[in-house]
């Protein structure tokens, strides 16, 4: 085998980037510059370019973000906790990923979440890695066998929410997108009413939610859950070559009980399969058990997605003083 070894490192165009994640089979969404552009505008992102001396390439997305009032940068791949590292439109090898983890690794304050749908990457050293976990589904399987995978209490509340005349769709127009910021916002008091474990690690402002309305690609979907036209839940979908993946959910309270969460995943997967997706990703889960197991519910399976973050010694001492 040869030994690989790195030919050059540019910043690539956004053009170049967009084809590649497109050419690229493991690619999501998050490794394209459309998920860069609305998560973090107004910060710094690139796309280093890099070959290889057997003409191999890749390109490896990342933000940095300014804090302390410049004194800090914080490095992302990629950003909101998702999945970061490279994309290529070749087979790369475990030599390749290496090389490829080394120039991510050489950089500050470092987050990065590994790709579990690129299998050379997934092969890495974990050294220092905090192992973490999502849960998937396999399309491919077909509508009756993930019917029958999914545990009886899923089934029973599928059938109890068309019962109630809870229906499923994608939105249609901002007012919709703003009436589920407002469960959001509801979400978020009643996680902080039962206690600091369940804060939230980002709260993201609704100017973050009309940017992606107002960039819409296609390839991003509001789902709305209804029930006499109001907007009872939701979940923003990201859609990416054979990936589905519901990054961002809520729901009222008040209709917990109701099957609403459980139809609302069955209609979303039920229709990413139609269109020929092979996978959806429930996406990690934050550590909250109870998702977890709604998760497993559903008959995803749990694969992992290491998580490496460092710190330098003021990025800590700053983490200190404010408490994470």
């Amino acid at each position: 085998m040869t030994d690989i070894s790195v030919q050059s490192i540019a910043t690539a165009t956004r053009d170049k980037w967009l084809s590649v994640a497109t050419a690229c089979g493991y690619a999501t969404y998050f490794h394209t510059p459309y998920w860069y552009e609305r998560i973090v505008p107004k910060q710094k992102h690139i796309a280093l370019e890099v070959t290889f001396n057997d003409g191999a390439s890749a390109v490896i997305p990342m933000a940095e973000v300014k804090r302390a009032c410049g004194l800090l940068t914080d490095t992302f791949s990629s950003p909101g906790g998702t999945y970061g590292g490279w994309v290529s439109a070749q087979t790369l090898n475990e030599g390749h990923a290496g090389a490829l983890f080394g120039i991510l690794a050489s950089k500050k304050n470092l987050t990065f979440r590994v790709n579990p749908f690129d299998n050379t990457a997934s092969k890495l050293s974990m050294n220092g890695f905090k192992r973490e976990f999502t849960y998937v589904l396999d399309l491919t399987l077909g509508e009756q066998e993930l019917y029958d995978r999914s545990n009886r209490g899923h089934k029973e509340k599928i059938r109890k929410a068309v019962r109630e005349g809870i229906t499923v769709r994608a939105s249609r127009e901002w007012g919709e997108w703003e009436q589920y910021y407002g469960l959001y916002r509801q979400s978020i008091a009643r996680w902080l009413s039962r206690g600091p474990e369940l804060k939230p690690k980002a709260v993201y402002p609704p100017e973050f939610f009309r940017r992606i309305y107002d960039n819409k690609t296609g390839h991003e979907v509001l789902w709305l859950a209804l029930k006499n036209n109001e907007v009872i839940a939701g979940m923003l979908c990201f859609y990416w070559n054979k990936h589905a993946v519901g990054w961002h959910a809520s729901a009222s309270s008040r209709y917990f009980s109701r099957g609403t969460n459980n139809l609302l995943y069955w209609e979303i997967m039920l229709d990413a399969a139609k269109r020929g997706f092979n996978v959806f990703d429930c996406n990690p889960s934050g550590g909250y058990s109870g998702v977890e197991t709604f998760k497993e519910h559903l008959g995803a399976a749990r694969i992992e997605t290491p998580l490496l973050q460092t710190k330098t010694t003021l990025r800590r001492m700053i983490a200190g003083l404010r408490g994470k």
